[in-house]
C-alpha cells in the first residue's frame, strides 16, 4: 500500500512538472509573440512618423526660405614666438617661490556636449530579396564599408535649385529607395563609433561615390537626406543655383561664413562659396537634435602605421618614446575645421598611441611627487619635439591633436600645450587650464600640493603656470615679455 501511494504521488508530481513546462512553453510563445507584435508595432509608428516628418518637410522646403546675410568667416589667433625661447640655467632644488599673477580674466568654455542621437529603424531585407541587393563599396579612412542599395535605386537629379524642384527631390529621397543606405550610414556610425564630424564625413563619402561626383547639388541633398534622417540638425541653403549644407556649431569655426539663428550659429563650410549672402530653408526637420565637432570618442579606423618617431626628454632620458601613428586617423583629422583649442585639448590620444607612450611615461614619474611628475612631462614636450610655427610647417594657422603632434616633425606653442594638457589631465588626474597670451599658448595645471611659482587665482582655485614651449622652464616660470593683464584662461572642465 505505501509503494503504491509512493507511485501515485510520483506519478503526480511528474504530471504536475510536464503541465508546469508546457505552462512556461505556452508563455514564452506568447511572450515572443506580443514582443514581436510590439516590434512591428513601433516600427510601423516609426514608418509613419518619418513619412510624415518628411512630407512636412517637403512642404518647408517649397516655402521656408530666407536670404541671410553671412557674417565674414573669422580667423584663427595668430600666435607663435618665430625663435622658441629657452629659460636661463636654474639650481633644480632651488624653492619656488609662490607669486600670485593679476591677468585678464577667464574665458567661459563649458565642455561641448554632444547629443545622443535616436534609434532608428532598421528595414529588414527578406530571404528571397536578398541576391538582388546590390552593395556598394566606399572606402572610409581604410575601413571598406558595403553599402547596400535596393534593386533599380537611381539617382536623384537636382539640376534646378528653385523650391518646386527641391521639395520634389526631397519627396522622391523618402520615398524607400535609400532605406538601405541609411540604415547602412547608421549602422557604420555606430559600429566605428563615429562623432558627429564623423559621420558628416561618411554621408559626403557615400553621396559622393553613389553619384560619382563631388561637390554637385545631387550629392549635396542626398547628404542632407542621409544626415537629417539620422537626427542631425543641419541647413539647406541654395545661392547660385547651387545647393549648400550649414552646421550648427557652438564652438567657433574658423575661416567659414556663418548666419545666427536663435543665438545659433551655423556655419558654411564649402570652400567653392564665394558670396556674401545665401537663401536658407530655416525650417527644423522634426525630431532634430543636434550637431556638434566634439569628439568625445576616437572613430575606429583601421590601424595602418606610418614611420615611427622618437621623441625624448633632454633631461629625464627615461621619457623616451617611440610611436607609429595611424595614418588613417591623420588623415581623418585633415579634414576636421579649424576651431578653438579646448576641442583638441577635450579629445584624448588614440589607443595605439596610450599603448605606446603611457606606460613608457608613468614609469618615468611613477613614485615622484607632482611638482617633480610635471617637471618631467613638461620637460618631455618643451625637449622632445621640434619647434616651427604652423606657417613655417604648414602656411597657414592650424591647430594639432595629440596624436598629430606625435606625428608631424613639428610642432608650436599650441600644440605642445594642447599635447601637455591630455598629458597631466590623463597621467596626473589634474585640472588644467589653457593660458592665452597675445601671440601664444601656454597652459597652467591646479596642483594639490601647489602652487609652485607663478600662478592664476580662480575662485580660490591655484593654477601653477607651466609653458611646454619655454625650454628647459620648469613649472612656475613665465615666459618673458607675456603680458599677464591679458591673459586668458581657458579652463577645461
Amino acid at each position: 500500500m505505501k509503494r503504491a501511494l509512493l507511485t501515485i504521488s510520483a506519478i503526480l508530481i511528474a504530471s504536475s512538472v510536464i503541465a508546469q513546462e508546457q505552462s512556461l512553453e505556452e508563455f514564452r510563445r506568447q511572450a515572443l509573440l506580443e514582443m514581436r507584435q510590439f516590434k512591428n508595432k513601433a516600427k510601423e509608428e516609426y514608418r509613419d512618423f518619418r513619412a510624415k516628418a518628411n512630407a512636412e518637410y517637403a512642404e518647408f522646403l517649397k516655402h521656408a526660405w530666407e536670404e541671410r546675410a553671412l557674417a565674414p568667416s573669422i580667423e584663427p589667433p595668430k600666435i607663435d614666438p618665430p625663435v622658441q625661447p629657452v629659460a636661463p640655467p636654474r639650481i633644480a632644488d632651488k624653492p619656488i617661490s609662490p607669486k600670485p599673477i593679476v591677468f585678464g580674466g577667464v574665458k567661459p568654455m563649458p565642455k561641448p556636449v554632444v547629443p545622443k542621437m535616436p534609434k532608428i529603424d532598421v528595414p529588414e531585407v527578406k530571404p528571397e530579396e536578398e541576391p538582388l541587393i546590390l552593395k556598394m563599396p566606399v572606402n572610409f579612412y581604410g575601413a571598406t564599408c558595403n553599402i547596400r542599395l535596393k534593386p533599380g535605386t537611381g539617382e536623384v537629379q537636382l539640376s534646378q535649385t528653385t523650391e518646386e524642384a527641391v521639395s520634389k527631390a526631397w519627396l522622391e529621397l523618402a520615398d524607400g529607395r535609400y532605406d538601405l543606405m541609411l540604415a547602412d550610414c547608421i549602422a557604420l556610425r555606430d559600429s566605428l563609433r563615429l562623432c558627429d564630424w564623423g559621420y558628416y564625413q561618411l554621408t559626403k563619402r557615400v553621396s559622393e561615390e553613389f553619384c560619382e561626383a563631388q561637390h554637385t547639388n545631387n550629392t549635396k541633398i542626398l547628404q542632407a537626406f542621409l544626415m537629417t534622417q539620422a537626427g542631425y540638425k543641419i541647413r539647406i541653403g541654395r545661392s547660385n543655383n547651387n545647393i549648400y549644407l550649414l552646421f550648427p556649431s557652438k564652438s567657433i569655426i574658423y575661416r567659414a561664413p556663418y548666419y545666427k539663428l536663435d543665438g545659433v550659429s551655423y556655419y558654411l563650410l564649402d570652400k567653392d562659396f564665394t558670396g556674401s549672402s545665401i537663401n536658407v530653408c530655416q525650417a527644423a526637420f522634426p525630431g532634430e537634435q543636434g550637431f556638434s565637432i566634439n569628439i568625445n570618442e576616437l572613430p575606429r579606423l583601421p590601424y595602418a602605421p606610418t614611420t615611427a618617431r622618437k621623441h625624448m626628454s633632454l633631461k629625464y632620458p627615461d621619457a623616451n618614446i617611440s610611436f607609429a601613428a595611424n595614418k588613417n586617423l591623420i588623415d581623418f583629422y585633415n579634414t576636421f575645421p579649424r576651431t578653438t583649442w579646448d576641442i583638441f585639448s577635450y579629445t584624448s590620444l588614440s589607443s595605439e598611441a596610450k599603448e605606446a607612450i603611457y606606460p613608457v611615461l608613468r614609469k618615468a614619474i611613477e613614485g615622484k611627487n607632482e611638482a617633480t611628475a610635471a617637471n618631467i612631462l613638461i620637460n618631455f614636450v618643451q625637449t622632445g619635439f621640434q619647434y616651427k610655427t604652423d606657417q613655417q610647417q604648414f602656411g597657414y594657422e592650424r591647430s594639432l591633436f595629440g596624436d598629430e603632434t606625435l606625428f608631424y616633425p613639428y610642432s608650436d606653442c599650441e600644440d605642445r600645450s594642447i599635447l601637455y594638457s591630455i598629458l597631466v589631465r590623463e597621467l596626473l588626474g589634474l585640472d588644467v587650464a589653457l593660458v592665452s597670451y597675445p601671440g601664444h599658448l601656454a597652459t597652467a595645471v591646479c596642483f594639490k600640493e601647489g602652487p609652485y611659482g607663478d600662478y592664476f587665482n580662480v575662485d580660490g582655485k591655484k593654477f601653477t603656470v607651466c609653458d611646454p614651449t619655454y625650454i628647459g622652464a620648469h613649472i612656475g616660470l613665465t615666459m618673458p615679455d607675456m603680458d599677464n593683464n591679458k591673459a586668458e584662461l581657458t579652463i577645461l572642465q
